[in-house]
């Protein structure tokens, strides 16, 4: 009987304990599985924190963007890329403004804001692209005025940025960053400059020549053109500067070239001498002269001068043509003294050869020398020519005609009709050959077709800027053009607050928040 209750006693002992430690077992395992619910809980919470964290490491490190436009409007071109890499040493741009202006713009316009931060997204972009090389800085004047005497020397004002590299420097506005105008039905047109005005500048100050392009006056110019070229060419790292010369100012000492815009009024023969002079530069040359024509002067001097000394002939008739496929036409009319035509090959000519071109009232040239550079040592070519279906009229007849019909059109005597040539002189002293060139082109209109909106389809700024650079070498130049701003391209910014914005943190992060709460739910349930 003892027996039996002492074995009952251990039966009961031993079932206790297998409770006991199956109550312990369930215990354990609700301690150990809610143990990892919360460190799963933590890991997911703190992996998406960090995902964040590094996300704008890189978004700061690395600029990001995604341009849904064809023609890359918010992409570096390969000129830009090509300026980055060739950058020696440490660039500094300071934008004198707020960041937040650059950052996060309200100007109450969406081009404008776009304008803006392009600027900020792409100086960004060029830090990363040159390791460093390049950093940008903003410097809020009204906020620090102690600060405007650090940068007095430069003449800088709010608004202003300022490009440097050692003892170089160059300094645009925000409002050079911009182009806008409107076309013929009132549109506006709005151009970003920001890739330009960055790579140029970025440039011109890293360049180990620097080359300045005079604009002469003090004989009825017209201001316009010589605004729109002066614009073209700073864009693609020359610098400029205006000096009339009818009062004998002194012309830069690395002036690669003059430049006469439209001239309304002739040169004296005082002023032929001294352009002689400088151009033929003691014997040494490497000087060179650009001339735009205008058909509404006389300038019997200056063309005479260019007739006897480089063999091309300013006429007195302006091309036309008949041939209304060759000329605009739309709502308002038909141009036919606003020729299209082509390109030719030439030295001058690399990149735009072939190409459309749009030439208003062109005056013809007519070129009396060879071009055969082994015989002579100096030589005509021809840049811009018009076909067959081209006529002539004089300026008088055009002057005098009440009506179209009154119109005399001649047909030329020789065909291609020349509207745009150059000479080229050639000099060799001690086996160093050394050049002077020449530019007239019967059209100083064309330059300003070269910005306009209604006519970018044509060729004309290719044609105001690859002379210049094939003539007055920077040594790596860059030809970049502005871009249009239109309302269906995306932007980072705006992509940015849909994909990212909306896909991942609106709905991304807080989904896998759910799931991860899900998971933790059904292992406790199961506990």
């Amino acid at each position: 009987m003892k027996l039996f209750n002492k074995n009952k006693a251990v039966s009961e002992t031993q079932t206790t304990s297998k409770v006991t430690l199956k109550n312990s077992w369930k215990s354990n395992r609700k301690l150990r599985l809610g143990a990892s619910a919360t460190v799963f809980t933590v890991v997911v919470v703190a992996a998406i924190l960090l995902l964040n964290v590094i996300f704008n490491i890189l978004s700061d490190r690395f600029p990001w963007s995604l341009d849904l436009t064809p023609d890359k409007t918010f992409s570096l071109s390969e000129d830009s890329l090509e300026v980055a890499e060739k950058i020696p040493d440490a660039v500094t741009i300071t934008a004198f403004s707020q960041e937040s202006v650059f950052s996060s713009p309200n100007t109450g316009s969406e081009e404008y804001d776009t304008i803006l931060r392009q600027f900020y997204h792409f100086t960004k972009e060029y830090d990363a692209v040159t390791n460093g090389k390049v950093k940008t800085e903003y410097v809020d004047l009204e906020a620090n005025p102690a600060l405007a005497k650090t940068y007095e020397k430069y003449g800088v004002s709010t608004g202003d940025i300022l490009f440097r590299r050692g003892t170089k420097h160059r300094v645009i506005n925000l409002n050079d960053l911009v182009f806008e105008e409107f076309n013929a039905y009132g549109d506006p047109n709005v151009q970003s400059l920001v890739e330009q005005k960055l790579a140029t500048n970025i440039n011109a100050i890293c360049g180990e020549k620097s080359i300045t392009l005079s604009f002469l006056t003090g004989h009825g110019e017209d201001e316009q053109t010589i605004e729109a070229l002066k614009k073209m060419y700073e864009m693609n790292g020359y610098f400029t500067e205006t000096v009339n010369f009818a009062s004998a100012q002194k012309i830069a000492d690395n002036a690669g070239a003059l430049v006469i815009t439209a001239p309304t009024k002739d040169y004296t023969q005082d002023e032929i001498t001294r352009l002689r002079t400088w151009l033929n530069n003691n014997g040494k040359m490497d000087r060179h002269l650009f001339v735009f024509c205008n058909y509404a002067g006389t300038c019997p001097n200056l063309y005479e001068f260019l007739s006897v000394d480089y063999g091309i002939t300013v006429t007195d008739k302006i091309i036309m043509e008949t041939d209304s496929n060759k000329y605009p036409m739309d709502m308002y009319g038909s141009y036919p003294y606003f020729p299209i035509t082509t390109v030719e090959k030439t030295d001058l000519t690399l990149e735009t050869i072939d190409k459309s071109v749009l030439m208003p009232f062109t005056l013809q040239l007519k070129t009396a020398l060879t071009d055969d550079d082994e015989k002579e040592l100096v030589t005509n070519h021809k840049l811009v020519t018009f076909p067959e279906s081209s006529r002539l009229v004089s300026l008088a007849n055009l002057a005098e005609a009440e009506s179209e019909e009154d119109i005399v059109k001649e047909k030329a005597q020789e065909y291609p009709i020349v509207g745009m040539a150059y000479a080229r002189e050639i000099k060799t002293v001690d086996n160093v050959t050394t050049n002077t060139y020449v530019v007239v082109s019967g059209s100083y209109q064309y330059a300003l077709q070269a910005a306009a909106a209604q006519y970018e389809n044509y060729e004309n700024e290719g044609l105001v800027i690859e002379p210049i650079r094939n003539v007055c070498s920077l040594g790596d130049t860059v030809m970049i053009s502005g871009k249009n701003l239109v309302s269906k391209t995306v932007t980072f910014s705006s992509l940015t607050a849909v994909t990212l914005g909306l896909g991942v943190f609106t709905v991304g992060i807080p989904l896998v928040l759910i799931v991860a709460c899900l998971v933790t739910f059904f292992k406790r349930r199961h506990l």
